[in-house]
């Protein structure tokens, strides 16, 4: 039952209908689409397809499902975000064509009490400290801290220990310099340069915190598809945007890939 909830069944007609249904209007803004290397794709077996950079969360899966159903045949099972699939339109057209929907921790954030700031860049750069936080009650080891978001960008890290209400160590330190300014108050603050303590003014930064989310379930059915010679498509950054270049990868599409070489 689990796993029902978390993959919908691909009905190839429907696809193939919607496909063609919606390429009429792909054909309205792209006169002409001509895929390179189309005849590497296997005809037969599982596939992860993996996409980027990701710049229309609806374009850019209609163009290559049709380019891999004209050159080879094949039909994707796409990863989608959870909330995507909460959406009505979105939603209802997505779950025709035998998608499996993935929770994301930041779809999940709630706002933290308190401020937060690294105590100690340059020598503890994991131990993050709060200013009337309650980390005993609203964070929890495997989940994130999230920084306020900044040019459409929000710095996040993993919490790998809960010391008390107001302290936990980070399983990676976060990334940016912005994130550092967040973090510590002082302009040229980097990952590179690591200066001096935090300024003893300064008393943290507003921040979310994001639960852990167990995958399980997704990986059971993405794996299921898979052992049916069936394809699967992910796009790694986790979510469109329209800078030229990639966004930080997400680490989903690892273990699927391991999962397909072995």
């Amino acid at each position: 039952m689990a796993r029902q909830e978390r993959s919908a069944p691909m009905v190839n007609w429907v696809y193939d209908l919607w496909l063609w249904l919606f390429s009429v209007l792909v054909d309205l803004f792209f006169r002409e689409v001509h895929p390179r290397g189309s005849w590497r794709i296997p005809r037969r077996g599982p596939i992860i397809f993996v996409a980027a950079p990701h710049a229309n969360q609806f374009v850019d899966p209609l163009i290559l499902m049709r380019v891999i159903k004209t050159e080879a045949q094949r039909r994707i099972s796409w990863l989608i975000a959870e909330k995507s699939m909460k959406r009505k339109f979105i939603g209802a057209a997505a779950s025709l064509l035998g998608p499996v929907s993935v929770g994301r921790a930041l779809d999940s954030t709630k706002p933290g009490t308190g401020k937060i700031y690294l105590p100690d860049h340059a020598s503890d750069p994991l131990l993050v400290r709060g200013n009337g936080t309650n980390f005993e009650k609203e964070a929890e080891i495997g989940g994130l801290l999230v920084l306020p978001t900044v040019n459409g960008l929000a710095a996040n890290a993993e919490i790998a220990e809960i010391h008390g209400p107001e302290e936990v160590r980070m399983k990676k330190e976060f990334k940016g310099e912005i994130a550092m300014r967040q973090l510590t108050g002082r302009e040229g603050v980097s990952e590179q340069s690591k200066l001096a303590k935090v300024q003893q003014e300064f008393r943290g930064t507003s921040y979310k915190t994001a639960p852990k989310v167990d995958q399980t379930q997704v990986y059971n059915a993405v794996f299921d598809r898979l052992n049916a010679g069936g394809c699967i498509g992910i796009f790694p950054e986790g979510g469109s945007h329209d800078r030229t270049e990639l966004l930080p990868l997400k680490g989903r599409s690892q273990p699927l890939i391991h999962h397909v070489r072995d």
